[in-house]
């Protein structure tokens, strides 16, 4: 059962005594107060041990009481936080929750929790008097909630109470940014003035078990031997750039899981596509890592990409079957749609069943707890600690090098299409070498306590606390910046192999539809069923100006290209 979706934009206040919510009317818009009868929320938060939800700045918890009784999973947003909430019979219990928390909320966050039980972090009781404020026209703006909270911590076995003012927009909140900032801003100067102060936790968890922000939880544990890389430590090196792609990688591949088994539009193609990224980033960088780290992660990358690339195939397959029939006039389809769309849509199905099944497996979260060990602890070769700009200009021209051979091979190759296709994937691992160091920041010198944002390098020095933290982020912005012309380069290498890749993935996805159409064609014509539909979807799909010389030529053209821009680098 999918939750419902909705975006929570509010502010907490701290609030001392007995003093009341004082009256907002003539605040922005504001011209009517409804005070609603005091009642009782209970709830129950829950995380893994690890505080796997916390470090993700997540939110799990089950709430009785109130008009949004039910399972809450709360999410960060670019504005507010995203809530989805189920109602409390959803679904049935998962074996892996821990306390019968059901498969349908944890499906969101399978990938962070992954198989580990999910427990009580704390229990909150509060009791609520709302106070809904409305405009002219009756449209609810906003509501003060006047909270009387008391938490037990679980895990740590404290309790605590406190009262608080949480500021929160409804539906009739303004339509834009700036206004609903503008809205909160003349609300929290009058709750100010009344005595109110920022809450010290931006979350009623986050005070329950002690900390002022729930990635408090989360700090990494430094073990014996384990002491960030040398590498790290300095953001011009090959390591910090090169572990910070990856780390990006990473952090897009989980983000990308949820959508994926949901079958969000072209989110399985997402995916594989980030899988292809790291097997590249893998591949063309592998000197700078310990071999057999480096091979076990490509291999598990393989068999995931593989998953995947088998619905993905048979979707694109099934659309433009269904766009090519669609397009016949003077010819009967409706066999043609049945075998080959349906047949196309049945794959697409089984294929994804296969998907879900891989995303629920243990090998699967097994590799994500390998990819989180890498780029935390990454194994660093002595090879990393050297200047980036040099290194990865090595492992891109010898990224080159390695097209161009393949390049070369076709001409005498006794199988030349299984060859030109080895072409292409050279070319995209290429491409997608370049793309990654192209846009990566500095990967910091400490284990990964958040998810890796582009970023990254300016985030950090908003939230660093220390002077020797602040300093630590500027040194890395500014070895961003030093750094920002060989992103350029590496992007333009990008730039060019792409159409290679297209070109030669175009020609190898049209070699397999016209495979595909053969089988179909000779099946049906064994059945019965009129096949004159199928030689005009080949005749259509052929090119004869396409041929194996014809593809050389242009990849002879793109590697003389890549060669003189690598030169350059």
């Amino acid at each position: 059962m999918t939750g419902q979706e909705q975006t929570e934009i509010e502010r907490k206040y701290d609030i001392e005594g007995l003093r009341p919510v004082p009256s907002l009317q003539g605040v922005d818009g504001i011209t009517a107060e409804t005070v609603e009868e005091p009642f009782i929320l209970t709830a129950v938060y829950y995380d893994t041990d690890d505080h796997a939800l916390a470090r993700n700045r997540i939110v799990l918890r089950r709430r009785e009481g109130g008009g949004d009784a039910g399972w809450h999973l709360k999410t960060p947003a670019e504005e507010g936080r995203t809530e989805v909430h189920w109602p409390l019979d959803v679904g049935g219990a998962d074996s892996s929750g821990g306390e019968s928390i059901p498969a349908d909320v944890l499906e969101p966050v399978r990938a962070i929790v992954r198989d580990r039980p999910l427990t009580p972090l704390a229990r909150i009781s509060t009791v609520r008097t709302a106070v809904r404020l409305s405009d002219a026209d009756g449209q609810a703006l906003a509501e003060i909630a006047d909270d009387l909270v008391s938490a037990s911590d679980a895990r740590g076995g404290m309790y605590r109470k406190w009262r608080e003012w949480e500021a929160e927009l409804l539906d009739g909140a303004p339509d834009t940014r700036k206004k609903r900032t503008a809205l909160l801003d003349a609300v929290e100067q009058a709750l100010l003035a009344a005595g109110a102060t920022p809450s010290t936790s931006v979350a009623k968890i986050a005070r329950a078990v002690g900390v002022r922000s729930l990635t408090d939880l989360s700090g990494a544990e430094v073990l014996p031997g384990l002491l960030p890389a040398a590498a790290l430590q300095h953001p011009d090196s090959a390591g910090a750039i090169v572990v910070g792609a990856l780390r990006e990688l990473t952090a897009t591949l989980v983000a990308q899981d949820p959508l994926a088994r949901a079958d969000a539009p072209n989110a399985v193609h997402q995916m594989r596509t980030t899988v292809r990224r790291l097997r590249s980033v893998l591949a063309v960088y592998a000197r700078l890592f310990e071999k057999s780290a480096v091979t076990e992660l490509r291999l598990e990358l393989r068999y995931l990409g593989a998953r995947l690339g088998r619905a993905r195939d048979a979707g694109v397959r099934g659309a433009r079957l269904a766009g090519e029939l669609d397009g016949i006039e003077d010819y009967p389809t409706d066999d043609a749609q049945t075998r080959l769309v349906g047949g196309a849509r049945r794959d697409y199905a089984e294929g994804l069943v296969a998907v879900r099944a891989c995303l629920l497996s243990t090998r699967y979260y097994r590799l994500l707890d390998s990819l989180d060990s890498f780029v935390a602890w990454p194994p660093l070769t002595a090879k990393a600690e050297l200047p980036a700009a040099a290194e990865i200009a090595r492992d891109l021209d010898k990224a080159v090098g390695v097209l161009a051979h393949r390049t070369s091979a076709v001409t005498d190759a006794d199988a030349p299409e299984p060859a030109l296709h080895e072409v292409r994937k050279a070319a995209r691992r290429l491409r997608y070498a370049a793309e990654a160091v192209a846009e990566a920041q500095p990967a910091p010198g400490g284990p990964v306590t958040e998810p890796a944002a582009k970023n990254s390098a300016k985030n950090s020095a908003k939230q660093s606390d220390t002077k020797a933290a602040k300093k630590e982020a500027a040194k890395r912005v500014e070895a961003a910046a030093r750094f920002a012309k060989h992103r350029r380069d590496y992007a333009h290498l990008a730039k060019v192999a792409k159409p290679l890749v297209k070109r030669l993935g175009d020609r190898h996805d049209g070699l397999l539809y016209i495979e595909e159409l053969d089988r179909a064609a000779k099946a049906a014509y064994e059945s019965g069923e009129n096949t004159l539909v199928y030689g005009l979807l080949v005749a259509r799909a052929e090119r004869l100006d396409d041929t194996v010389p014809v593809a050389l030529g242009e990849a002879h053209r793109a590697v003389r290209a890549l060669k003189r821009l690598v030169r350059d680098l």
